[in-house]
């Protein structure tokens, strides 16, 4: 697969290589921008895209995993230092770990997890002030946009969750003598209980939390709104408009609503839009674009409206 993304008077050339052995079916991907090859970890950012598909609406209703990935994503575009920090972060709790495991069954020390916590803690405050600082972004975006979806009296609250109180007030001191109290259960269960990895984002309409209480279509436009909020969040912070990639998003939409997507997708460069019907977006006024049909996975027409 290769494109061409071209920001105002300049371009970049990037491409993924994708090749697929015949009889392990292993797959393998290589990585170019400007003809230079380069790592999936260098590749990251090169090309700014907000996508929103079917799976995001466990942003909403599915498990802290899908938050955290939400986040990670977004600011890991934008952010090399943190997608660094967060890397490292995942490595050291894979150590810190295992060494808990280890002391519990008298095969490592006290010492040597003490090595590890202050590791931890390097990354980990970094990390959660960074997602708290960024979902604060993408909230106030966020609340701008869902007015517009709903009908009736709805209130949406965003609130990050992390697994550190005072999160704000915290330093790699007060972090040691958290970890310090909880050294005698995290031996017992094997698990590091503080960090990034336990951080969370609250969704509430009306004081109650959407996973709970939201209606599928109530989730599908928090979702909706959620994903244009990070879209204009990421806008504000970049240089470049990130191109938007909405997945069949028009289905479960009434016209006023597919109008009011339309709207705010025209203020970005370029969009990709999928329907399973073309009346979804031919019947749509505001829908200006180029309309391609696809077939079992191969372009077979377009035409320009």
């Amino acid at each position: 697969m290769k494109g061409i993304a071209h920001y105002h008077n300049s371009a970049s050339d990037l491409m993924i290589n994708i090749e697929i052995d015949s009889e392990s079916k292993r797959v393998s991907k290589t990585y170019s921008f400007n003809s230079s090859n380069v790592s999936s970890l260098d590749f990251i950012g090169k090309l700014n895209v907000v996508l929103f598909e079917a799976k995001d609406l466990n942003i909403i209703s599915g498990s802290p995993i899908a938050r955290r990935r939400f986040l990670d994503i977004h600011i890991s575009q934008q952010d090399f230092s943190y997608l660094k920090a967060l890397q490292r972060y995942n490595k050291v709790l894979q150590s810190r770990n295992k060494v808990l495991k280890d002391i519990k069954i008298g095969k490592s020390s006290k010492l040597e997890l003490e090595f590890w916590t202050e590791k931890i803690i390097e990354d980990g405050l970094i990390i959660s002030k960074r997602r708290k600082q960024k979902l604060g972004k993408i909230k106030e975006e966020t609340l701008k946009i869902f007015p517009n979806f709903i009908s009736g009296n709805e209130n949406l609250d965003i609130d990050f969750a992390p697994s550190y109180n005072d999160l704000d007030n915290l330093n790699n001191d007060s972090l040691k003598a958290i970890f310090l109290e909880s050294i005698k259960k995290e031996i017992s269960i094997g698990s590091t209980l503080h960090g990034p990895h336990k951080d969370d984002f609250e969704i509430n309409i009306n004081g109650h939390p959407s996973s709970e209480f939201s209606s599928r279509g109530q989730i599908r436009t928090i979702a909706l709104a959620l994903k244009l909020g990070e879209a204009n969040a990421l806008k504000n912070n970049i240089s470049n408009s990130p191109i938007i990639a909405l997945d069949d998003i028009l289905s479960e939409l009434d016209e006023t609503r597919r109008g009011t997507v339309m709207e705010y997708i025209s203020n970005y460069d370029q969009v990709l839009l999928t329907a399973p019907d073309e009346k979804l977006l031919v019947k749509n006024p505001k829908f200006k674009g180029k309309i391609f049909y696809v077939n079992n996975g191969e372009i077979v027409d377009s035409k320009i409206r």
